[in-house]
């Protein structure tokens, strides 16, 4: 029985064709295979990522989604990739899914931007990534430049310094959709969730069930990776403590339950006040982005 090879990029052109849609895996050769061929089994995922160096490419109308293992791809994949991409449309928005370390998310607008962001990347193949928390504390003074979310979060807050009324439009309580409100617990000495807004990066990142166990529990063993909890839960003490607001990013690598580890990035805005019965609590706001004081690509 004769063999049937995948056919190049090369002798397929509908692959440089600008509206192209499709699914595609490429291997370490650069060869474009159809989807079905590779298998759509979380394991049949991970081999081609890890152990082929393979890079899934899923074409949209106006979207390029580009996956893949740093530690893992060839040079032959990226040129392929990008040969594909360079044919794409100027107004095709282009999402980059890498893992090093953890897997990771990155938007572009241009592919020329997105294949420098490629390139770059390749030299890092054999760069271990710090995997723990890496934290830097800003000045609330300059919340202005936070961005949107939390400087207007913070302008509800000093404006009322008043109470947390979850739901309520008035005061802190307009952000409630977007916040996270921790009370203090005197039994346990420890902070527990009280309310977990449905926009909040925290179930952007863990999502809506893990939301629901996590109400009333402590906020430093809310998830698997107590060292991140551990870590972020330390300003929350501290501005009940303090009665000061703080502003910070953060950057980290989040590990999770029968899932692969994702880095997340943020900036965060812990806030002190009250909740509608006048008990203290804190507050937090959280903007998932990737444009902090804390470089990503170092070792």
């Amino acid at each position: 029985m004769g063999s049937h090879e995948a056919p190049l990029i090369d002798f397929r052109p509908g692959l440089t064709d600008p509206r192209s849609l499709g699914r595609w895996w490429v291997d370490d050769q650069g060869r474009f295979i159809d989807y079905v061929r590779v298998g759509s089994t979380r394991t049949s995922h991970r081999v081609s990522l890890r152990l082929l160096g393979m890079i899934e490419v899923v074409a949209e109308k106006n979207t390029v989604h580009i996956r893949w293992d740093v530690t893992s791809v060839l040079g032959a994949a990226i040129v392929s990739v990008g040969l594909f991409m360079s044919k794409r449309h100027v107004d095709t928005h282009i999402t980059l899914e890498f893992f090093w370390g953890a897997w990771n998310r990155e938007f572009f607008n241009k592919s020329s931007t997105a294949l420098a962001r490629m390139s770059e990347l390749a030299t890092f193949r054999t760069i271990e990534p710090f995997k723990g928390v890496k934290r830097s504390i800003r000045s609330v003074s300059n919340i202005r430049s936070e961005g949107d979310l939390l400087s207007k979060s913070f302008e509800l807050w000093n404006e009322g310094k008043g109470h947390f009324a979850k739901g309520h439009n008035y005061s802190l309580g307009r952000m409630s959709s977007y916040a996270l409100s921790f009370r203090y617990e005197e039994r346990s000495a420890r902070l527990v969730f009280d309310h977990i807004g449905e926009k909040s990066g925290s179930i952007q990142v863990f999502g809506k069930e893990w939301a629901k166990d996590a109400l009333g529990r402590n906020c430093d063993r809310s998830q698997p990776d107590f060292e991140f909890d551990e870590r972020v839960c330390d300003a929350y003490h501290d501005v009940l403590e303090t009665g000061e607001p703080m502003v910070d990013h953060i950057r980290a690598i989040i590990r999770r339950d029968g899932s692969d580890p994702v880095w997340v990035p943020y900036r965060r805005l812990v806030v002190p006040t009250k909740d509608r019965l006048g008990a203290p609590i804190v507050v937090s706001t959280c903007d998932i982005r990737q444009d902090l004081a804390i470089s990503f690509m170092a070792s």
